[in-house]
């Protein structure tokens, strides 16, 4: 399995985990975040990749922050940041299209340091 699959499977681990920690139907979980019970599927067993307006509708219908659906790649980001909580208040500062852009952002920066590392 290479690391973009294992990003996508980590991610749609986190999903089901929480999912399920809520006592939540997959079925209910996709209305909830407007999508297909089929496509949620895919997701969750890391068949499918997830766009970031589906991850913040995902994030939102588990009532999580989207960090909490990161993968395990990026905990090292995450890990002793003293800084986080303080990030994370700037960002409830954004408006909901702003919070958009900088989730588009980071999602490309993601694919580009996934697309380098599939070449080294």
């Amino acid at each position: 399995m290479n690391s973009y699959n294992s990003v996508l499977a980590d991610i749609g681990s986190r999903i089901c985990q929480r999912r399920e920690m809520l006592g939540m139907s997959g079925t209910e979980l996709a209305l909830r975040a407007d999508i297909s019970a089929s496509t949620l599927s895919k997701i969750e067993n890391g068949r499918r990749n997830i766009g970031v307006e589906t991850l913040c509708a995902v994030a939102k219908a588990l009532e999580v922050p989207l960090s909490f659906l990161q993968p395990k790649e990026l905990d090292m980001f995450t890990e002793d940041y003293q800084e986080l909580p303080e990030l994370e208040n700037k960002l409830n500062q954004l408006s909901a299209d702003q919070k958009f852009l900088m989730l588009s952002m980071f999602s490309a920066q993601i694919d580009v340091l996934l697309c380098v590392e599939e070449k080294n």
